[in-house]
């Protein structure tokens, strides 16, 4: 039985492998066929198209099989940014054309883009914008209004009603499934944990969000009115009282320029640009436009040094970032961040390192440990922190060693307070499935953590102590860092979450502004020149054949062990795995906003 065990393994294995070298194989062929016009030539008189459409990741790998198999972007923030800059000194280009349809970016990556944007506009080179989709909503109009003209297909929806936060709650599921949530806290708008306690909103929490959604509105509807010539008290009464869901009534308030079909806008270019009547328009897409070498376009690039832009992105975790699978992201690993920043520390070509964090915190231990790696880099040269769409928590709590925090006017950030979370399981096994579980144990609390009983009193002030020294230790990070006193940094604390231009208000952050911002400010603090400077994205996002290799090696694994265990080892391993990930973040302390903010 063994032997036969044995052969059968062996066999899969060599078929395995066979296969997973016949993949390799065309992948490769695929990637060598997407990369042969891998710089594309611009012609004279070419527009820049801009489709832009469902998210814009802060980095992407730029590898075809990614895009192709992985749905992977082919175009990050970065890249886009760069892309409106080259095409502003290139005498090739002659305009942009923003097209949207279906777009669910950030706020403070729509900010960042617009802002890029408004940089190409003073080319004094043309940009209009339209949406290739029959419904305009708010955040891509907020993108749109950089434009010079707007269009809108004639009886498509306009959204111009205001905005809206809508939070879900789950007590009443884990009533319905007896399972009780422990909770301790620090910080009285400390939300992360309210779905699992209430039904509704806190007072408290009602309050923060309110005062957000003001700043957002207040940011909107400013710089709408910038862009459009228009009050801002005329706007907001539009959307409060008379709110504007038709194209034809956003046309007659000045909000769009002219209604037209996309033949029609063509047509526009064509008189725009000079083009005949019965020519085509020449078009490159952002996508490919961003290949473009800089010194193609005209860009001069220095060669004096680096700017090291070190990114921080998803849930912060002890261990390595989320890549194990081509599928799976999300998980912000402090080994992986603290290789990335080490690697920019010790390169003697870098003489200043951006942070750009986009994170709702996590486990606070974690955050803590890249506070140190950036506390050691700045020690050695410049470090700025970019914020994109959220530093919230452990977000905000790495961000403190940083020589000067640049956020976004809609970045989410603050959230200064702590949390320990796990569930009471036992009534629901019980009740609903007739488990039941005892045990034997050396001390009282040794089964605090088990997930089947609730805390006792002893146990849960044990774990209000350790989450109170967590948030008593941010508190002191922040004062230390901010220059404020512990009484100043605890009125602005208490979980409490701020809009970016909120936060700049109460001294959490110092300038407003984007990823290039940063850039610019550590390039300086380095004693970079304009111009004279590369920048380089760490860590290096692994491309489609790294993660796939990994994940196959992990399948390879449990093939293996499929057939060379037990039944009875088979389980124990399966309730291992699933154990793990049940007790990932089991009774740990965590800075971290738990639910997303969207704002719609």
């Amino acid at each position: 039985m063994k032997f036969f065990s044995t052969l059968v393994a062996s066999t899969l294995g060599t078929l395995i492998a066979l296969s997973i070298i016949v993949l390799f194989f065309f992948m490769f062929i695929f990637a060598l066929a997407a990369s042969s016009d891998d710089v594309p030539s611009v012609r004279e008189g070419t527009l820049l198209v801009a489709q832009l459409s469902g998210s814009m990741p802060e980095l992407v790998s730029g590898d075809p099989i990614a895009q192709l198999l992985a749905d992977e972007p082919s175009v990050d923030l970065r890249s886009a940014r760069r892309a409106f800059e080259k095409a502003a000194v290139d005498d090739k280009i002659t305009g942009v054309w923003l097209r949207l349809k279906q777009t669910n970016m950030s706020w403070a990556v729509m900010q960042d883009l617009r802002s890029a944007i408004a940089d190409f506009k003073t080319s004094g080179k043309p940009v209009y914008a339209s949406s290739d989709d029959f419904i305009t909503t708010e955040g891509e109009y907020f993108l749109m209004s950089v434009a010079d003209s707007i269009f809108a297909a004639p009886g498509s929806i306009f959204e111009f009603n205001g905005f809206a936060i809508v939070a879900t709650f789950y007590k009443g599921l884990l009533d319905k499934l007896a399972i009780e949530p422990q909770i301790v806290r620090a910080g009285v708008f400390k939300s992360a944990v309210e779905p699992f306690q209430r039904a509704d909103m806190s007072d408290e929490n009602r309050e923060q969000l309110a005062e957000m959604l003001a700043a957002q509105e207040g940011v909107f509807l400013e710089t709408i009115a910038e862009g459009r010539g228009l009050s801002v008290a005329e706007l907001r009464a539009r959307a409060a009282t008379d709110a504007i869901l038709e194209i034809e009534d956003a046309a007659e308030a000045g909000l769009v320029d002219v209604l037209l079909y996309q033949d029609e806008i063509i047509d526009q270019w064509k008189k725009r640009l000079g083009v005949e009547p019965d020519a085509k328009v020449r078009t490159i897409s952002l996508p490919r436009y961003a290949k473009v070498p800089a010194s193609s376009a005209g860009l001069r690039e220095g060669r004096e040094g680096e700017v090291a832009v070190v990114y921080a992105v998803g849930t912060i975790v002890g261990g390595s970032s989320d890549e194990e699978t081509p599928f799976s992201a999300g998980l912000l690993g402090s080994q992986t961040f603290s290789r990335a920043i080490k690697q920019a520390r010790d390169d003697e070509d870098v003489k200043a390192v951006v942070v750009r964090i986009n994170s709702p915190g996590g486990f606070a231990p974690a955050a803590d440990a890249m506070l140190r790696e950036i506390q050691l880099t700045a020690a050695e040269k410049p470090v700025v922190v970019s914020m994109g769409n959220m530093a919230a928590s452990g977000g905000y709590w790495m961000a403190m060693a940083a020589d000067t925090i640049v956020a976004e006017p809609l970045t989410i950030t603050g959230s200064i307070g702590a949390f320990s979370l796990f569930f009471d399981t036992g009534d629901f096994f019980e009740d609903k499935l007739g488990i039941t579980f005892d045990g034997v144990q050396t001390s009282p609390y040794a089964d605090m953590f088990s997930g089947v009983k609730p805390l006792e009193p002893a146990e849960r002030k044990l774990l209000q102590d350790l989450t109170d020294r967590t948030y008593d230790r941010f508190i002191e990070i922040v004062a230390e860092n901010r220059g404020k006193t512990l009484d100043e940094v605890r009125e602005l604390a208490e979980g409490r979450v701020w809009m970016g231009v909120q936060a700049k208000e109460v001294g959490l952050v110092d300038v407003l502004g984007g990823l290039e911002d940063a850039t610019r400010i550590a390039a300086e603090l380095g004693g970079l020149e304009p111009g004279s400077y590369r920048t380089r994205a760490l860590p290096r996002p692994k491309s489609f054949l790294e993660r796939m290799t990994r994940s196959l090696e992990a399948e390879t694994v449990r093939a293996w062990a499929e057939l060379t265990t037990s039944g009875a080892q088979r389980r124990m391993l399966d309730q291992l795995r699933t154990l793990a990930d049940l007790t990932r973040d089991h009774g740990t302390v965590q800075a971290r906003m738990l639910y997303d903010i969207r704002i719609e």
